[in-house]
């Protein structure tokens, strides 16, 4: 399955949008909506959209070191594939290219993501990738984290 991360543009951005979660899901994520508005305020977050051949599939944003911020640290802030594309294999090959397309930046000392606690799914599928959980912040989610890659520093 070819699955490529493309920027989310005019010509996509309403298909981005329509993308639906399964039911049970949808208080684990905020909508791809708010998530584009909010990346439309915020400079250093970066969205992609993810597409298996020319089929649009998924969404992901991720958030690149804002000046003044801890230097290296990316975060994963939104991850979904649609509902009907859901357990064929796309958000494990798009979460890799994900991660890839973070570790090209060359600065990068860790990659955390979060997720509520009682999203067991998200824990085991994270974890699958060497994400490791850091325990709960202020806003009540699991934070978990990556090593950044060769030479990225252990952290506690």
């Amino acid at each position: 399955m070819n699955i490529t991360l493309r920027a989310v543009t005019r010509d996509n951005f309403e298909a981005v949008t329509d993308l639906e979660l399964l039911p049970h899901q949808e208080d684990y994520l905020a909508s791809n909506s708010y998530s584009i508005a909010q990346a439309s305020f915020h400079p250093h977050l970066r969205t992609r959209a993810v597409y298996a051949a020319e089929t649009l599939v998924g969404f992901m944003m991720y958030a690149v070191p804002v000046e003044g911020g801890e230097a290296g640290e990316y975060g994963i802030w939104r991850f979904m594939v649609d509902a009907k594309h859901q357990g064929t294999g796309i958000g494990r090959q798009a979460l890799a290219q994900l991660i890839d397309e973070i570790r090209a930046h060359g600065d990068v000392r860790r990659i955390t993501i979060s997720y509520l606690p009682d999203n067991a799914a998200a824990q085991r599928f994270y974890a699958s990738f060497g994400f490791v959980e850091r325990g709960i912040d202020d806003s009540d989610e699991m934070v978990a984290v990556l090593d950044g890659g060769p030479g990225a520093p252990v952290w506690p």
